[in-house]
């Protein structure tokens, strides 16, 4: 790899340094690092004392590349990891040493790590009984984004530092709507104190009770921090800006330890401070290191490009515009009128066709929205595959339930356990026969779903296809016919299994039958990512949560959970999941997240206000309950403008530095629900053209 000459000063930086190494995304920041890394494990360090903390572990994807180069000396695993991923592993390895002073009623208890599903599960025990008596009346709110909220309240205490008794006087101190309403944070402070103690009373460790147990209880320990010191020697510290406060706090306590240290940080970033970001606190960590360094140049961003980010950042804020001789003219980005959305897309797929045909790989192409709609994608889907065009997904804020593969295997789930008295309706099993059978069309779906569901109380669920009459088996087909008699025979000897798991019937479900080929999951690369991460959370909920008694079946009730459109855990392998051949669609958010360049993006729909506005949490506040909120202050609209602004500005920057050719703007005059888009992105574009006429190339789609 080809470095410039500040990548090789970071590279061959001594063995005992502290760096403090800043810049913008696409600087090199990230290359020099990891090039750094590879020069030590080559030079003789062992790989296992060199620890890799990153706020989140898809980005510490790079390193874990290079780590595991078979051409590197032989040696331990390269440890790459996040301060929640290292709080969890020695809250488990020095459990015995946790005091009473955590508040553990039952330290003899082995402790019991809480998912984001099982997260959920034990809180809605709490919350749901409150809401019966009254609690949250008045607020508009769906019970799994309630549940959420009063989970983003308890990680801001562990991750900020301050106790969960100031949780509502914090937002009461800056709410400045109907006082009346107020009443809804301390409910909200009441639901996460329960629940803080039902946990405490039964060893049980969400987020935020392992970052506090770590933070609290086991770092301040000498045996903790021996061992810690021993066992990593040399520190690299990457995208520091994107972690919270709290982890900042242990970094600059935990840095004289370390023979050498390297911390980085993106300017411009940030992204992720509604899970407790904290860049101003990160960059403080700068004052412990021997030199700050900075690296200036975006590389591989055309020049032009790096030109409209600045413009962007300044119209958007409403800046004065400094008039110049000759207007500004940018050939790298264009701007596409279209007048309804479907027309639009129309002219995407078009544009991705051309681009395809002239030599860019599928992979070199990202669409980029502020939201991802099913319909969203189903249209885009439907028009690049009669191109020839893959389009991949990436939606981590997606509810799993809602996945085709998903619902596909949730009634077969419940045909195949009859016990569980959870019956399937027509139009569940006929989305289901859909999704599991190729080709399938929606007549032939409905007449199988209408006449082969059994109405016996008793017996077998579902009717052979033989009970048809000939007239309705040939409108159906005999072909199909089979397929459905392979399913109804593989339930029927799936359910004859003895002590059979769900995580083990979903496995043996898609190996055994739905990934066969002619059967609709056969190399289709969602449908696999879905069941995948569906039996990753079945294995993690069911080895949490202690059994039931009765009739009551962890599996059923694992299901049910689901069904309600429980919130999924996050999966390493779905950020990880690069695919050339394919286009990706993507939350703009999620793709700053993945921290990936391409080629090309398309933007779609600029005028939409989903590019600026913020989601509504009226439960919680991620600015409010940070460190930077000064005390007693008001949020008002205008810090709510001026946050808008910043937001806009720091994302499109990081998705101009993540754009290596051409930009491509797809607007719409007519939005979906029938208005003129008239968002701030769109307002600053339409500002910078009234100062450069011609400044972007246009066209009327």
């Amino acid at each position: 790899m080809e470095l410039t000459p500040q990548q090789s000063n970071i590279r061959d930086l001594p063995d005992r340094s502290r760096v403090f190494l800043r810049g913008e995304a696409g600087t090199g920041k990230t290359t020099a690092a990891v090039a750094r890394m590879e020069k030590m494990v080559s030079g003789g360090i062992p790989a296992e004392s060199i620890l890799i903390l990153v706020p989140q572990r898809p980005l510490g994807r790079p390193y874990s590349i290079i780590g595991s180069n078979p051409s590197l000396p032989p040696g331990g695993r390269l440890p790459v990891l996040t301060l929640g991923g290292l709080a969890r592993r020695l809250d488990e390895l020095f459990w015995p040493l946790v005091d009473e002073t955590a508040g553990f009623s039952h330290r003899e208890l082995e402790p019991k790590f809480l998912t984001v599903e099982t997260t959920q599960y034990y809180l809605s025990l709490i919350v749901d009984p409150l809401r019966e008596q009254g609690f949250f009346d008045g607020i508009a709110i769906e019970p799994l984004r309630l549940y959420s909220q009063i989970l983003d309240n308890l990680n801001k205490t562990a991750v900020v530092g301050f106790p969960l008794e100031e949780i509502a006087p914090r937002l009461r101190m800056a709410w400045n709507g109907n006082q009346s309403d107020a009443r809804f944070f301390d409910q909200a402070q009441e639901c996460a104190i329960l629940f803080r103690k039902y946990c405490l009373e039964h060893s049980l460790l969400d987020f935020s009770l392992q970052i506090e147990t770590f933070r609290k209880s086991l770092w301040p320990q000498v045996i903790v921090q021996e061992y810690l010191s021993q066992r990593y020697c040399h520190l690299i510290y990457d995208n520091a800006e994107e972690d919270y406060p709290v982890a900042h706090d242990i970094i600059r306590e935990w840095i004289p330890s370390f023979d050498s240290v390297l911390i980085i940080q993106d300017e411009s970033a940030g992204y992720r401070s509604f899970l407790g970001a904290d860049p101003v606190s990160a960059a403080t960590i700068s004052d412990l290191m021997e030199r700050t360094i900075r690296f200036e140049d975006v590389l591989r961003v055309p020049e032009e490009l790096r030109e409209l980010k600045q413009i962007l950042a300044t119209n958007i804020r409403m800046e004065r515009v400094s008039e110049k001789d000759t207007p500004i003219q940018l050939s790298g980005t264009e701007l596409i009128y279209n007048r309804f959305y479907p027309q639009m897309l129309d002219s995407i797929t078009n544009r991705i066709g051309s681009l395809v045909e002239s030599g860019s790989q599928p992979g070199d192409i990202a669409v980029l929205s502020p939201f991802v709609s099913d319909s969203l994608r189903f249209s885009l889907d439907i028009r690049l595959q009669k191109k020839g065009i893959q389009l991949t997904t990436h939606r981590p804020g997606r509810e799993l339930s809602v996945e085709p593969a998903v619902r596909c295997l949730f009634a077969l789930a419940k045909l195949a356990y009859p016990q569980w008295n959870m019956k399937v309706n027509p139009l569940e099993f006929r989305t289901a026969l859909m999704t599991a059978i190729d080709n399938m069309d929606l007549i032939r779906a409905d007449l199988l779903a209408g006449t082969m569901l059994s109405r016996k109380k008793d017996g077998e669920p579902l009717n052979p296809f033989s009970q048809l009459n000939p007239e309705m088996a040939e409108r159906i087909t005999f072909q199909i016919g089979e397929k459905y008699e392979t399913i109804r025979n593989w339930l029927n000897s799936a359910r004859q299994v003895e002590q059979q798991g769900l995580p083990e019937f979903f496995s043996r479900c898609f190996g055994e039958l739905l990934s066969q080929k002619g059967f609709g999951f056969h190399r289709v690369y969602d449908m696999a990512d879905a069941t995948d991460r569906l039996i990753e959370s079945a294995r993690a909920f069911i080895s949490v949560i202690t059994p039931f008694p009765g009739d009551q079946v962890l599996g059923a009730e694992f299901l049910r959970l689901m069904e309600a459109g429980i919130t999924g855990a996050q999966h390493l392998h779905s950020w990880q999941d690069d695919r050339p051949d394919a286009v990706l669609l993507s939350p703009a958010f999620t793709f700053l997240m993945r921290n990936h360049s391409c080629k090309h993006q398309f933007w779609i729909d600029p005028g939409s206000v989903g590019w600026w506005e913020r989601l509504n949490q009226p439960l919680t506040h991620p600015v409010v309950l940070s460190r930077n909120w000064p005390s007693g202050a008001k949020w008002t609209d205008a810090e709510e403008l001026a946050h808008n602004q910043n937001t806009l500005v720091s994302h499109t920057t990081g998705l101009i530095n993540r754009c290596t050719g051409s930009l491509y703007l797809y607007l719409v005059r007519v939005d979906e629900q029938g208005n003129e888009p008239r968002g701030p992105l769109l307002q600053a574009i339409n500002r910078f053209l009234r100062h450069n006429p011609g400044g972007l190339k246009t066209y009327d789609a």
